[in-house]
């Protein structure tokens, strides 16, 4: 480590690297469950009982690729907490991201080894996806806060009212993915190898929601679809109510352009390729680029979230308290 630490710009760096291992392990998981992998190694950390690393068949060299790939992940997400604690200048909310990012790490590994044990029990799955979402938003937060001032005080950067809507699109966007691992947690991508008839073969079975043992209810499966759906229409009109109320704050709108309109673009997106996936049987390749598109609907949510606030100096600050001269007067 050189004695005067790493600069705000080479921890930018590490930072995108994290953030990019973070989301690639995201798909990597995924595909572990659409391949029917979940279940090819049925021991933790061992793959199995002969072998701690097992490559003799598909299911279980996948399982343990993603495994292998986990420890990559570990190192990014260590360097990124190490250079927080090593950059100059030091920054106090820099390091708290990078612990969480550090702590949540072991956590997933934690939790990994649980839904092994349990046979992918899709509560636990669903648990594997919420900490890698928690982990993908303290990545995106560490990213966009490396790149303001390192001195000042983080005040609003928006008018009050557009703060509330950006948070209550925050709470709806994560209903959304929420309601979207229920769907996952229901349908034939649970984590096993399915037959023809819809019964786990004999490479493992994974209990599903609102199914007994491996079997999968199909009217169940229409309903948690509708919800899901249901919810993704409201988040999107609450998208769209912000669109509207920005329409004569000049500020707010030129803050909030970027983030929003990547938000609105990947939910877009989103919403085209769930239904198609679900008008076509929900084949693979579909499902994993919603499961992509969930990711990076999570960090447009975390920007967003993020460019409500801001750090100015001192004088601007008293500058902000001076009647008139607020955010988003414009």
């Amino acid at each position: 480590m050189r004695a005067e630490g790493f600069t705000p710009t080479e921890f930018r760096t590490i930072c995108v690297a994290a953030l990019a291992l973070l989301s690639i392990i995201v798909v990597s998981g995924g595909l572990v469950r659409l391949t029917g992998s979940g279940l090819g190694c049925n021991d933790w950390p061992n793959c199995n009982d002969a072998k701690v690393v097992d490559v003799s068949n598909k299911h279980a060299a996948i399982e343990q690729i993603n495994r292998l790939f986990t420890f990559l992940v570990s190192i990014g997400v260590a360097l990124a907490a190490l250079a927080a604690w090593y950059r100059r200048p030091r920054r106090r909310d820099l390091m708290v991201l990078g612990i969480v990012m550090l702590v949540g790490v072991p956590a997933q590994g934690l939790v990994g080894a649980v839904v092994v044990w349990s046979k992918l029990h899709p509560a636990l799955v669903q648990l594997h996806f919420v900490l890698s979402m928690v982990l993908v938003w303290a990545a995106v937060m560490m990213l966009v806060r490396s790149r303001e001032p390192d001195h000042g005080r983080r005040v609003g950067a928006v008018v009050p009212r557009i703060r509330r809507r950006v948070k209550l699109l925050a709470v709806w966007s994560t209903l959304a993915v929420l309601a979207g691992t229920v769907v996952t947690g229901t349908g034939p991508h649970a984590g096993d190898a399915l037959g023809d008839d819809g019964v786990a073969c004999s490479a493992g079975a994974a209990k599903r929601f609102f199914g007994k043992e491996c079997q999968i209810n199909g009217d169940a499966l229409v309903w948690v679809t509708r919800v899901h759906g249901a919810i993704v229409w409201v988040t999107v009109a609450i998208a769209l109510s912000l669109l509207w109320h920005l329409r004569r704050l000049r500020h707010d709108r030129a803050v909030l352009d970027a983030p929003l309109t990547a938000w609105l673009l990947t939910a877009l997106v989103q919403g085209g390729v769930g239904y198609v996936q679900y008008a076509n049987g929900l084949p693979v390749g579909l499902v994993a680029v919603h499961l992509a598109g969930a990711t990076v609907l999570t960090g447009c949510t975390a920007w967003l979230w993020c460019a409500t606030s801001k750090v100015v100096a001192p004088a601007s600050v008293m500058l902000d308290a001076v009647p008139g001269t607020a955010p988003g007067k414009g």
